[in-house]
């Protein structure tokens, strides 16, 4: 079975078999100027010099064509084929660039969408191993400090090294629990916006005011057309509805 490439935003898609091609085309995703070729080395060629891939449109008052017959006698219609206004919920057909009932422009183009991952590869292994180093000295000078201020605050007389255990321990499972709870209501915080490892760092490092902080934090993907943020990689845009190919390749700084 042929393999087909064609271009989108200066990038080559592909491959992709006839029925895909003929279904992109359908969908308006290929349009008659997008240059497309048969093969990894064919050559290139607008898509409307392609046999088969667009149907043809009968001339008004031909031989054969009268009524609907007039109107793009040929072009290939389905159900499937609409969707709903974002503004009033007309269905309109995908090709369609603006709505017939409100006049909402739709842009139909095709644009590559990169996602790096939420944080870059070094920044999150370097936060990554400051979190842990925390994690473990953190408590052991919560436990110093709560050691050294036992004597003014119990008076235990004879069982004073006891007392002053037990109240530095009690100090550091306070400490600790309020710490790790601080790091996981950080990342729920986070969570809705793509920020999820972010809210849980700043948790830890800030506690209450660093979930405060989580609230601020967005790194949801934006859409390369009207720059909205997306929720998640999605495969349209529901504010402009530009089809997005995504390209997920982690940053390292």
């Amino acid at each position: 079975m042929a393999e087909w490439y064609y271009q989108a935003m200066g990038e080559t898609i592909g491959p992709v078999s006839w029925i895909e091609l003929e279904q992109k085309a359908t969908d308006g995703e290929i349009e008659q100027q997008t240059e497309v070729r048969e093969g990894a080395e064919g050559p290139w060629t607008a898509a409307s010099e392609v046999p088969g891939l667009f149907a043809p449109v009968a001339e008004p008052g031909a031989a054969g064509s009268s009524g609907e017959d007039d109107r793009e006698v040929g072009v290939r219609r389905s159900p499937l084929n609409l969707r709903p206004c974002s503004d009033c919920g007309t269905m309109v057909s995908k090709q369609a660039s603006t709505c017939p009932e409100c006049g909402r422009a739709f842009h139909e183009s095709s644009f590559t969408a990169r996602y790096g991952g939420e944080q870059p590869v070094l920044t999150f292994v370097f936060i990554s191993l400051l979190a842990i180093v925390f994690l473990f000295l953190s408590p052991l000078v919560v436990y110093a400090i709560a050691a050294k201020l036992a004597p003014s605050v119990i008076h235990a007389g004879e069982s004073q090294d006891l007392a002053t255990t037990g109240f530095a321990l009690i100090a550091v499972a306070l400490y600790v629990f309020a710490m790790l709870s601080c790091t996981f209501v950080g990342g729920a915080v986070g969570r809705p916006r793509m920020a999820y490892v972010t809210g849980c760092f700043l948790g830890l490092f800030f506690g209450p005011l660093g979930v405060f902080a989580a609230f601020a934090i967005d790194k949801r993907p934006q859409c390369p057309q009207c720059a909205s943020r997306l929720n998640g990689m999605a495969p349209q845009c529901p504010f402009c509805h530009a089809r997005l190919i995504w390209k997920v390749a982690p940053t390292w700084f």
